[in-house]
């Protein structure tokens, strides 16, 4: 239980830190970011945009037992009949290792089912 405490505070406060971060680039407001670990058999792709047919943005992919940050989220490419909801990334969180904070589009049902979306914990992209 201790790891997953530790592994939590960490999360928190990397978070903390990108979205003091990118309140002050002038991004999206910390109300409307949050840290998902995926939660799904899914692996997710980090894309350039919010289609599947895009270049990926350069970072490893996100499995389960990673985490992502996200801000908001838009309507793109369909994946299969899985619908057509991607979350904006800014920062991907592997599993215990260093974070990556690299801005991209993940598709919202192999992280999270879409909940985020459904549950209006984030609001929509600009």
């Amino acid at each position: 239980m201790g790891k997953v405490l530790k592994r939590v505070a960490a999360s928190t406060a990397v978070l903390v830190a990108a979205t003091t971060a990118a309140i002050g680039a002038g991004s999206a407001p910390a109300s409307g970011s949050v840290v998902i670990a995926l939660g799904t058999t899914y692996s997710a792709g980090v894309y350039s945009s919010p289609n599947a047919g895009s270049a990926k943005v350069g970072v490893p992919d996100l499995h389960p037992g990673d985490s992502v940050a996200v801000n908001c989220w838009t309507v793109g490419g369909n994946v299969g009949t899985f619908g057509d909801v991607w979350y904006h990334a800014f920062q991907e969180i592997y599993g215990g290792a260093p974070y990556q904070q690299v801005g991209g589009w993940v598709f919202a049902p192999y992280v999270d089912g879409a909940a985020a979306f459904h549950n209006n914990a984030i609001p929509r992209c600009p």
